[in-house]
């Protein structure tokens, strides 16, 4: 197989932001089909090279020259095109969250399976480069410690206490409410800012560790303001503060490891610090997108700020929002589901993945609204499917 026949069904926001320039810089995606009900979305397939383009979504479904389908619409309307594109046949990558209830994700993963073709789900801060940098050198100090403290250290000689020998995961979200359409605080087509946004940093979270979460508690709103604890098997624990009551004139992420006397800490995937036992590192990764080319070219968070910095003036002088966009991994997940679809392998973020990213969406939100910490159950987790 040459290049994975990629069809979009949603030319919206998203879709002109990320799917559509994905798909034409990718070496192993073609944009060959796009749907979109508004003649807007249309002329913005066309504006990208689509080869073909429709108002209605089953002329996608009935060519059999269409590899991959890729879901750009809304929460509420994940299911319907799901399971419309899987009885199709047809391979597909769909934006988070995948289902909005655990009964949706069993049918999901029950017809992936029947149907023999493959799904992603666009967690794509796991192909980021910033969090694959982090991960695999977390994973290398906590496989093997080594060095020593070169500051301060007291107690040489007695051993490490059980919870120093401990993961802990902060992740903060610094987020402005007056960004939001109003679907996504919706109470049923968006869901609230857990499971339409927090599934995101659950799911990554959980990819970080790489144990099983055994309870969640959750403090806040389920629509927006938010706190989420997640304690793992290992006796890890990971924290998602969620604000949408910040600015959008600093970057949205921060995402921090600590682990036997290192961190490993990332701003808004542009600049990685690793910090301990007598090392520093420092790493930068360019901008997915750059429309603020004559700022900030030192790259890294001070090249960024400057970008913001550059992005707001522009707006308020002439009412143009020319956004500069870190590398979130959306590119790198393509490319890694076209190589799944063409090798045979298993998909970088799938139904399992998920299916697991809703649950604990979910069950954070039961948190908050019975102010109890609950326990992530085995039969849920480990959902079984009979075929």
């Amino acid at each position: 197989m040459g290049k994975i026949r990629a069809a979009v069904i949603g030319c919206g926001k998203f879709a002109e932001a990320q799917h559509l320039p994905n798909c034409e810089w990718s070496d192993k995606v073609e944009l060959y089909y796009c749907s979109s009900r508004s003649e807007k979305g249309r002329k913005t397939a066309e504006r990208f090279g689509s080869e073909k383009i429709t108002a209605d979504y089953k002329d996608i479904l009935k060519d059999p020259k269409v590899d991959m389908v890729i879901l750009s619409v809304p929460h509420d309307q994940h299911m319907f095109y799901i399971r419309e594109t899987l009885n199709a046949g047809k391979n597909v990558l769909c934006e988070k969250p995948m289902t909005m209830t655990m009964e949706e994700a069993y049918e999901v993963i029950k017809l992936v399976r029947t149907k023999g073709v493959k799904l992603c789900v666009d967690y794509n801060r796991r192909r980021s480069p910033a969090m694959l940098d982090l991960k695999k050198n977390f994973m290398a100090h906590s496989d093997n410690p080594k060095g020593k403290a070169r500051v301060y250290t007291q107690e040489l000689n007695r051993p490490l206490w059980a919870e120093e020998q401990r993961t802990m995961v902060l992740i903060r979200v610094n987020d402005e409410s007056l960004t939001y359409g109003g679907v996504h605080i919706d109470w049923k087509e968006g869901g609230g800012l857990i499971i339409g946004e927090g599934c995101h940093w659950v799911d990554l979270m959980s990819w970080l560790i790489e144990e099983r979460p055994v309870r969640i508690y959750g403090s806040g709103s389920t629509r927006m303001n938010y706190v989420l604890t997640v304690e793992f098997s290992n006796g890890a624990l990971g924290c998602l503060f969620f604000s949408a009551a910040g600015s959008f004139e600093y970057p949205k992420e921060l995402i921090e490891i600590q682990h036997r006397g290192k961190i490993f800490r990332s701003e808004c995937f542009v600049e990685n610090h690793y910090f301990g036992l007598g090392e520093r590192t420092v790493k930068t990764f360019p901008l997915q997108f750059d429309f603020q080319p004559d700022h900030g070219n030192e790259g890294g968070l001070a090249g960024y700020l400057k970008k913001i910095d550059a992005m707001g003036a522009e707006y308020v002088k002439r009412g143009v929002f020319n956004y500069v966009f870190p590398d979130k991994g959306h590119r790198g997940l393509l490319n890694s589901f076209a190589e799944a679809i063409i090798n045979n392998t298993p998909s970088p973020a799938d139904e399992i993945a998920g299916m697991r990213a809703t649950y604990l969406s979910l069950r954070g939100m039961d948190s908050i609204r019975t102010g109890t910490a609950l326990p992530v159950n085995t039969e849920e987790w480990e959902m079984y499917v009979h075929m």
